[in-house]
């Protein structure tokens, strides 16, 4: 029994310990990789688009156990969703493949007439942009709750991807990228970041509460600024950094009065800041030199960072959670919620990807200031859903920590727009 209990304690901690170390290789290896030219425009939506990548919703107080769920003996009857609920999800699902085939139309087509999506595009893309991304939220915290092993269902949601770029691919709705040797290796490192951001979210919204989670992740600023100085030598003026300073205080007060606080949630959501961050001074350092492939658009650079992190994330989540215990887990999810535990893991596969999809879509339409505000609003209403959803206990000071950090975080975006 002793035994057992250190396992289960030491499994996370080894998991979390090999995410950090992924997020450093991620910038790492930047000094390794081939620096072969790069599209401009890619680079720019990729670089912006790394603080976008934040699964996670609910809340799971007092769960500390990769494989052990939260809510312990609770039936799965409890977390079941309405009959309204699933009409609203096929509704969405519907949708997100229309959007998909959109984002291609759009990457591809030169001057055509204007029509609705011409007309209104922008406040579709960032409708469906916040819907798909409370939708994976909620989702998600459901499919971790059901099936609590954080890695594996970290890597199905990644390699759920492929079931929508690459029938696109194949029809040709889409073109298919064409990379060489050399320019795979020049995305490989940003394939790091972007498994790190990911893997680490999914942890951190299986430790603890999504309210709270969110928080943390609002401080990604911080970190980036600190990689931008040490390795790019960027230097910014002094209204920047002092806009950091409510973003570190509102984290502080939040993570003190966190009814549901844990080190495992907030070490694994600053180990996805580190790997968002770390995406994002890569794009700047290596990738905008130049060509990284042919028909690499914004949705396909996305698509083939995804290909290569599942790859990567195979081995690491086996080795971590084992393949027997992933596949002993998925018979107790399945026989305790049959049918409806399976269309929380899909839903929350295709909603991870789509809420990315349009995520690029919307922020290669935006000028600085308005991804500032629409990206700062989208966590808030994040955070109000999932409270809402979830019933997670919030403290009035928590509450406060909460609306500085996230005011800071705006802020931030707006100093850095008018002082860089």
């Amino acid at each position: 029994m002793a035994a057992r209990g250190s396992s289960k304690i030491t499994r996370p901690l080894r998991g979390t310990a090999t995410l950090l170390l992924a997020a450093s290789g991620s910038y790492l290896l930047a000094d390794y990789a081939f620096a072969v030219p790069s599209i401009q425009r890619t680079t720019t939506v990729l670089s912006e688009v790394g603080a976008e990548l934040r699964p996670g919703a609910g809340a799971l107080a007092n769960s500390h156990f990769a494989g052990r769920s939260a809510y312990g003996a609770k039936p799965q009857a409890e977390v079941h969703e309405s009959r309204g609920s699933d009409g609203m999800s096929l509704a969405l699902a519907t949708a997100g493949f229309a959007v998909a085939m959109k984002a291609t139309e759009a990457a591809t087509s030169a001057k055509e007439e204007k029509g609705f999506m011409d007309k209104y595009g922008v406040p579709v893309y960032i409708l469906m942009w916040y819907v798909f991304n409370i939708g994976y939220n909620i989702y998600n915290k459901k499919s971790l709750i059901a099936y609590p092993y954080p890695w594996a269902c970290a890597l199905w949601q990644m390699a759920f991807g492929w079931c929508i770029f690459i029938p696109l691919w194949i029809l040709g709705v889409r073109k298919v990228p064409k990379l060489n040797v050399s320019q795979a290796v020049t995305l490989a490192p940003a394939a790091v970041g972007h498994l790190a951001t990911h893997v680490g979210a999914v942890v951190a919204f299986f430790a603890g509460a999504v309210s709270f989670g969110h928080i943390v992740k609002a401080s990604e600023p911080v970190i980036s600024s600190a990689l931008n100085f040490f390795f790019l030598g960027e230097v910014m003026p002094w209204q920047v950094y002092a806009a950091l300073l409510p973003v570190i205080g509102g984290v502080g007060i939040a993570s003190a009065s966190e009814l549901s606080f844990n080190w495992l949630c907030f070490g694994a959501a600053m180990g996805s800041n580190l790997g968002s961050a770390s995406r994002s001074v890569y794009s700047k350092k290596v990738m905008g030199k130049g060509n990284i492939g042919e028909n690499m658009d914004s949705a396909n650079v996305y698509a083939v960072l995804t290909i290569m992190a599942t790859f990567m994330l195979i081995p690491i989540s086996l080795a971590i959670e084992g393949p027997s215990g992933m596949i002993n887990g998925f018979k107790v999810a399945y026989a305790a919620g049959g049918i409806g535990f399976l269309k929380q893991m899909v839903l929350s596969g295709f909603y991870y990807y789509m809420y990315n999809e349009v995520a690029f879509l919307a922020l290669g339409k935006l000028d600085p200031v308005s991804h500032a505000v629409c990206n700062t609003m989208k966590r808030v209403v994040i955070i109000i859903a999932a409270i809402f959803v979830f019933r997670t206990p919030v403290t009035s000071l928590g509450l406060i920590g909460s609306g500085v950090a996230i005011a800071g975080t705006l802020l931030y975006s707006l100093a850095k727009d008018k002082y860089s």
